[in-house]
């Protein structure tokens, strides 16, 4: 995240790609976090809807965490706070 605040995306790409090959089985939502934070909002969601299937606890702070702001205007956002059972407003 630093890295593309930065704005070095070479050093950014490389270390999300790392980040993933190491913990894509136990870190979706940090993941999905860093997408979100870049805008890549299709992968974002996808890494979120991974997030679900693994039962990851970052989940509780969908609706508070700053990183997805990008994300709250999506319909598919919507979408998976109903599937959490939480409230779309």
């Amino acid at each position: 995240m630093a890295y593309h605040a930065l704005g070095r995306e070479k050093e950014s790409d490389a270390t999300l790609r790392e980040l993933i090959e190491k913990f894509h089985a136990n870190a979706a939502w940090s993941i999905a976090s860093v997408y979100a934070l870049r805008n890549q909002r299709d992968e974002a969601f996808k890494w979120l809807d991974r997030a679900y299937a693994q039962h990851d606890g970052g989940l509780i702070f969908i609706k508070i965490e700053p990183l997805l702001k990008n994300l709250r205007s999506d319909s598919r956002f919507a979408a998976l706070l109903k599937k959490l059972k939480l409230p779309t407003t």
